[in-house]
């Protein structure tokens, strides 16, 4: 027996980061080596980077062709030589480009980390999370004192099942997020971040990585409801905590 229900994600994802005490470390390492679910849950934490990038590579244009250039016999002439350094500096062009194409484009912001995040849920992340109501007070109340707003008013939404809320970060800034479940097992999350000096955003649907976005800005805060689900539920949701926040 293990006391693994007394770790949290966020215990988890700062041993990731390595910022744990060399106490909770060995808590954490006992529980991963004698308790699955402990194991289940550091994994759908851990970000896949290679897939992260195969898939942002693949939401890109490929890279243009190469033109041919005709090969001469006088191979070692100056036009053959500037032949070769045309050719070469094209493909060196062309890797510089699709490498600048597999960046992250930067106008995403704090949505395309949370999607990027998001992505990597599945129904089992969350069906191995279960907790008491007393301990999701308590998380609400860590994640409304680090984004500055009372989110224990969060309303009841029909289908969502409300799984567990911790703090995250982006550039800096706390990113709250606060995991939801649908009937059909499908990850939902209500993302939110200090957004002080951004413009006031009416609900805004979109799409990120492939799933379905609702966006707002809302006096210091900006809001994002996300997850691989119809764009309708999503945006009656989306409806609801506005105007409940």
């Amino acid at each position: 027996m293990t006391d693994a229900a007394h770790i949290t994600d966020e215990d988890l994802t700062a041993y990731l980061d390595d910022e744990v005490t060399a106490e909770l470390r060995a808590r954490i390492e006992t529980a991963l080596q004698v308790d699955p679910a402990v194991k289940a849950r550091l994994t759908g934490l851990t970000l896949d980077i290679a897939s992260l990038r195969r898939d942002m590579l693949a939401s890109y244009p490929p890279a243009p062709p190469l033109p041919e250039v005709p090969f001469t016999a006088t191979a070692r002439s100056s036009t053959g030589i500037f032949a070769t350094g045309l050719v070469a500096g094209l493909a060196i062009s062309g890797i510089v480009f699709a490498s600048f194409l597999a960046q992250p484009k930067p106008a995403e912001g704090w949505a395309g980390f949370v999607a990027s995040y998001q992505m990597l849920y599945t129904a089992e992340t969350l069906d191995v999370v279960d907790q008491s109501d007393a301990d999701t007070r308590a998380q609400l109340q860590r994640v409304s004192a680090a984004v500055d707003l009372d989110l224990s008013i969060l309303p009841e939404i029909d289908g969502l099942t409300l799984k567990r809320a911790q703090v995250l970060g982006f550039r800096g800034q706390p990113l709250v997020q606060i995991a939801y479940q649908d009937a059909d097992g499908t990850p939902v999350a209500l993302c939110i971040i200090l957004a002080d000096g951004q413009a006031p955003l009416a609900l805004t649907e979109g799409e990120a990585r492939g799933l379905q976005t609702v966006r707002w800005n809302r006096d210091a805060h900006g809001f994002l409801l996300i997850g691989d689900m119809d764009p309708a539920p999503l945006r009656q949701a989306a409806e609801v905590f506005a105007a409940a926040l």
